[in-house]
């Protein structure tokens, strides 16, 4: 039986890796440090970064991606942080909070807000006001770009001012359902080589039995959105076609809250993902 190497194998390091060298979903055109590499994957001890990212992976997803970029930093790249999760005061009134402060390679002092979003492109117009809509409906990819680059990163320029470079790191998946033309012009800050997925609604699930022969499905619970999935072909937590549609009916008899899977194909007697899928209610995003 063919065998994978255990580092493909770790979800913890295909995370660090998707972090780290998957597209950013933002452009920040006076963006001026250029990030070194990660190392080869098999130089890195899974177990060892495992132990570390475990007081992350019981937190919510954006805590969890800053744990990987936290490992990279320290224990890869060897810079000095100087902090993490600084809160900015005035007038004795918590206004902010720094997600890093570190001298990079070359002593630099850096700011860095970090970030891991996703959003499905919705072309109609809805109540949010944005055609890229989070899977919480109240999240927006235009209001998180505000917040980010009219607040956040400048809390440094105001209350630190020897911080000499302010960025971004952003990264996530875009979603498209397969039934509309792709946007013409994107929001400012879009990138436009962004990770991209689909969405569907609950009642034209049957589309994904187009995914090749036999295909399996992931249902992928938070932290574990980041990496495209991974398992063996007897991993218990595969499921076919008629349990996600059984499990999926019965979600959303009682919530409206999209549920994120992956689509699996066998190769060599591992389920690697051919496909990411949100899938939402029907009448999604108009739910209220």
């Amino acid at each position: 039986m063919h065998q994978e190497p255990e580092f493909r194998q770790s979800r913890a390091l295909r995370d660090l890796q998707w972090a780290i060298e998957s597209p950013s979903l933002i452009t920040q055109p006076d963006q001026e440090s250029e990030l070194p590499d990660l190392p080869p994957l098999n130089l890195i001890d899974p177990r060892e970064l495992e132990a570390f990212l475990a007081p992350y992976a019981r937190f919510r997803i954006g805590e969890y991606f800053e744990g990987l970029v936290l490992y990279w930093l320290e224990r890869i790249r060897g810079v000095n942080i100087i902090a993490q999760h600084q809160q900015v005061f005035e007038n004795q009134q918590t206004i902010g909070e720094i997600d890093f402060l570190f001298q990079d390679e070359a002593g630099v002092l850096t700011h860095w807000e970090t970030a891991v979003k996703f959003y499905l492109y919705c072309p109609e117009v809805n109540a949010t006001g944005s055609h890229f809509v989070g899977p919480n409906v109240k999240d927006t990819f235009e209001r998180k770009m505000r917040r980010l680059f009219a607040h956040q990163l400048p809390l440094s320029q105001q209350h630190f001012s020897d911080v000499t470079r302010r960025e971004a790191f952003v990264k996530g998946w875009l979603f498209y359902h397969p039934d509309h033309e792709r946007p013409t012009q994107l929001p400012d800050h879009l990138s436009p080589q962004h990770a991209r997925g689909v969405w569907l609604p609950f009642q034209e699930l049957a589309r994904l039995l187009n995914q090749g022969p036999d295909p399996r499905f992931l249902i992928r619970e938070k932290p574990d959105w980041l990496s495209p999935a991974f398992c063996s072909n007897t991993d218990p937590a595969l499921i076919d076609y008629n349990e996600l549609h059984r499990y999926l009916g019965a979600h959303f008899q009682k919530s409206t809250r999209p549920i994120l899977i992956s689509v699996l194909t066998l190769h060599d007697a591992f389920y690697r993902e051919s496909e990411r899928v949100f899938v939402v209610p029907d009448h999604w995003p108009q739910i209220h």
